[in-house]
Protein backbone atom coordinates (compact mmCIF):
# COMPACT_ATOMS: atom_id res chain seq x y z
CA UNK A 1 0.00 0.00 0.00
CA UNK A 2 1.19 3.46 -0.92
CA UNK A 3 -0.38 6.73 0.31
CA UNK A 4 0.63 10.38 0.56
CA UNK A 5 -1.56 11.40 3.75
CA UNK A 6 -0.43 10.06 6.79
CA UNK A 7 -4.06 8.15 7.44
CA UNK A 8 -4.40 5.28 10.16
CA UNK A 9 -7.15 3.95 8.72
CA UNK A 10 -5.27 3.04 5.79
CA UNK A 11 -2.54 1.28 7.05
CA UNK A 12 -4.29 -0.70 9.74
CA UNK A 13 -5.84 -3.64 7.17
CA UNK A 14 -2.60 -3.64 5.74
CA UNK A 15 -0.37 -3.66 8.79
CA UNK A 16 -3.31 -5.96 10.60
CA UNK A 17 -1.86 -8.91 7.19
CA UNK A 18 1.30 -7.99 7.58
CA UNK A 19 1.57 -6.11 4.46
CA UNK A 20 4.44 -3.20 3.64
CA UNK A 21 2.81 0.53 4.32
CA UNK A 22 4.83 2.87 1.88
CA UNK A 23 4.70 6.62 2.93
CA UNK A 24 5.44 9.65 0.63
CA UNK A 25 6.37 12.95 2.51
CA UNK A 26 8.21 16.55 1.12
CA UNK A 27 9.93 18.39 3.69
CA UNK A 28 11.18 21.56 2.14
CA UNK A 29 14.52 22.87 3.14
CA UNK A 30 15.74 26.55 2.77
CA UNK A 31 17.31 28.55 5.71
CA UNK A 32 14.97 31.66 4.60
CA UNK A 33 11.71 29.84 5.79
CA UNK A 34 9.59 31.87 3.29
CA UNK A 35 11.71 30.80 0.42
CA UNK A 36 11.16 26.94 1.30
CA UNK A 37 7.06 27.71 1.81
CA UNK A 38 7.24 29.41 -1.63
CA UNK A 39 9.28 26.18 -3.37
CA UNK A 40 6.65 24.05 -1.44
CA UNK A 41 3.52 26.34 -2.70
CA UNK A 42 4.87 25.67 -6.49
CA UNK A 43 6.12 22.45 -6.77
CA UNK A 44 3.39 20.84 -4.35
CA UNK A 45 0.77 22.80 -3.94
CA UNK A 46 -1.55 20.07 -5.91
CA UNK A 47 -1.44 17.72 -2.79
CA UNK A 48 -3.69 20.63 -0.73
CA UNK A 49 -7.13 19.41 -2.72
CA UNK A 50 -6.35 15.51 -1.68
CA UNK A 51 -5.98 12.29 -4.27
CA UNK A 52 -10.52 12.64 -4.97
CA UNK A 53 -9.60 15.89 -6.49
CA UNK A 54 -6.01 14.74 -8.41
CA UNK A 55 -7.73 11.50 -9.62
CA UNK A 56 -9.99 13.78 -11.70
CA UNK A 57 -8.17 16.02 -13.30
CA UNK A 58 -6.71 14.68 -16.80
CA UNK A 59 -4.05 17.32 -17.65
CA UNK A 60 -1.90 19.90 -16.08
CA UNK A 61 -3.86 22.93 -17.55
CA UNK A 62 -7.14 21.32 -14.91
CA UNK A 63 -3.96 21.07 -12.27
CA UNK A 64 -3.09 24.67 -12.44
CA UNK A 65 -6.66 26.03 -12.77
CA UNK A 66 -7.75 23.57 -9.78
CA UNK A 67 -4.82 25.16 -7.80
CA UNK A 68 -4.28 28.70 -8.45
CA UNK A 69 -6.23 29.83 -5.06
CA UNK A 70 -3.77 27.50 -3.13
CA UNK A 71 -1.64 30.05 -0.81
CA UNK A 72 1.62 29.32 0.70
CA UNK A 73 0.40 28.80 4.32
CA UNK A 74 -2.34 25.86 2.99
CA UNK A 75 0.82 24.13 2.13
CA UNK A 76 2.91 24.50 5.09
CA UNK A 77 0.21 22.91 6.81
CA UNK A 78 1.39 19.62 4.97
CA UNK A 79 4.49 20.09 4.23
CA UNK A 80 7.38 21.05 6.85
CA UNK A 81 9.46 23.68 5.93
CA UNK A 82 12.41 25.49 6.97
CA UNK A 83 15.10 23.71 8.86
CA UNK A 84 14.05 23.02 12.05
CA UNK A 85 14.69 19.50 12.82
CA UNK A 86 12.12 19.29 15.08
CA UNK A 87 9.75 20.28 13.02
CA UNK A 88 10.82 17.86 9.98
CA UNK A 89 11.30 15.07 12.23
CA UNK A 90 7.37 15.42 13.78
CA UNK A 91 6.33 15.52 10.32
CA UNK A 92 7.86 12.42 9.64
CA UNK A 93 6.77 11.40 13.22
CA UNK A 94 3.28 11.51 11.86
CA UNK A 95 3.70 9.02 9.14
CA UNK A 96 5.28 6.55 12.27
CA UNK A 97 2.43 7.01 14.46
CA UNK A 98 -0.42 6.07 11.58
CA UNK A 99 1.23 2.82 10.75
CA UNK A 100 3.51 3.54 8.15
CA UNK A 101 6.35 1.09 8.05
CA UNK A 102 8.21 2.63 5.16
CA UNK A 103 8.50 6.56 4.16
CA UNK A 104 9.95 7.73 1.41
CA UNK A 105 11.15 11.71 1.98
CA UNK A 106 11.11 14.26 -0.93
CA UNK A 107 13.72 16.29 -0.78
CA UNK A 108 12.78 20.22 -1.58
CA UNK A 109 14.82 23.74 -1.26
CA UNK A 110 18.14 23.75 -0.53
CA UNK A 111 19.50 19.82 -1.06
CA UNK A 112 22.95 20.25 0.42
CA UNK A 113 20.88 21.30 3.36
CA UNK A 114 18.95 18.88 3.80
CA UNK A 115 21.28 16.44 3.21
CA UNK A 116 23.09 17.85 6.17
CA UNK A 117 19.70 17.84 8.62
CA UNK A 118 19.07 14.26 7.73
CA UNK A 119 23.10 13.32 7.93
CA UNK A 120 23.16 14.65 11.24
CA UNK A 121 19.79 15.62 12.43
CA UNK A 122 17.08 13.59 11.03
CA UNK A 123 19.18 10.02 10.34
CA UNK A 124 20.26 9.45 13.82
CA UNK A 125 17.15 10.48 15.74
CA UNK A 126 15.05 7.63 13.34
CA UNK A 127 17.67 5.21 13.95
CA UNK A 128 17.04 4.87 17.88
CA UNK A 129 13.62 4.56 17.45
CA UNK A 130 12.36 0.77 17.43
CA UNK A 131 13.67 -1.28 14.51
CA UNK A 132 9.79 -1.45 12.55
CA UNK A 133 9.64 2.78 13.11
CA UNK A 134 12.81 2.65 10.96
CA UNK A 135 12.17 1.86 7.11
CA UNK A 136 13.37 5.04 5.54
CA UNK A 137 14.38 6.37 2.11
CA UNK A 138 15.77 9.95 1.01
Amino acid sequence: MVAIHPDAELTRPFADSGQPRYGQLALSVDEDEAQARRLARKLFRFSTAGWKVQSELPNPVNFEAATASVREEDVAKEISCGVDPDRHFEAIQQWLDAGFDRIAVVALGDLDRFFELWEQELRPRLESLPAPARSMSS
